[in-house]
């Protein structure tokens, strides 16, 4: 009986998420490449990915040299509040923007995660994904990534916050009282196969009810390192192309 090749599925970003969709791809039959930013990280990967690469997906040498061969591509870039403002800006611009435009000389599925912090709902209101986006220099950063990999034909997804057996849920009631929205990252994962499915799609990523945290009378902190914004999520979309939530974690 002949043998194929399995198709090959490029990770950018190996983190929380990252790894998680890796994982799910691997089960689904996909040799994965992961690529991370550093030897260090890479190391950590390489017995189950030995083809894990550590390199800047930032820089045009990276896509003219050395990004490999690939039948789908995921770029999964942590919006991690610790990066510096402008780092994380030029992170998500600079690497959307390569790797849209080296999947689209590919013509290669592209899903670049995305997050429901991009939304400008501050109210509780639901939003869906044609709901108004916010200004903010960090979601605008992602909302031009959005755009870099849909004018390439990708795919996008809104995740909402991720939690798992490396993230546990925090039982947080600090603050004012407001929804927070969720979901459990190897729910996320799965939501990725669908993505790649469906080109030029955005989809938000979370559980079908947010949680409630905070309390009526609560305040942030004058020295908050950022403005947190109260909304609820819809996934209907998600949902009509097959996904459901269902590793969802106890509060």
């Amino acid at each position: 009986m002949a043998s194929f090749p399995r198709p090959r599925l490029f990770v950018i970003g190996a983190g929380f998420l990252g790894r998680a969709v890796a994982g799910e791809a691997t089960r689904g039959g996909w040799k994965v490449l992961p690529m991370v930013r550093s030897e260090e990280s890479a190391a950590k990967l390489r017995s189950a990915y030995p083809g894990v690469l550590a390199a800047d997906a930032s820089m045009a040498d990276f896509w003219d040299q050395d990004a490999p061969a690939c039948e789908a591509m995921v770029c999964s870039i942590a919006p991690s509040r610790k990066r510096a403002e402008d780092d994380f800006e030029a992170l998500h611009r600079g690497v959307a923007a390569r790797a849209a435009d080296w999947a689209g000389k590919q013509k290669i599925p592209l899903v670049y995660i995305s997050s429901t912090s991009v939304y400008a709902e501050e109210q509780g209101g639901w939003v869906d994904e044609d709901s108004p986006l916010s200004e903010e220099p960090r979601a605008m950063a992602m909302r031009q990534a959005e755009q870099a990999c849909r004018n390439a034909g990708g795919s996008v997804l809104r995740c909402a916050g991720l939690y798992g057996e490396e993230r546990p849920l925090q039982a947080e009631s600090g603050g004012p009282e407001r929804w927070l929205n969720l979901v459990h990252v190897e729910d996320a994962a799965r939501a990725v196969g669908i993505a790649l499915r469906n080109p030029g799609t955005i989809l938000n990523v979370c559980e079908d009810e947010p949680r409630k945290r905070g309390q009526p009378d609560g305040k942030w902190p004058e020295d908050g390192r950022r403005k947190r914004r109260n909304k609820r999520v819809k996934n209907a979309r998600l949902r009509q192309l097959g996904w459901i939530p269902i590793a969802r974690g106890a509060e």
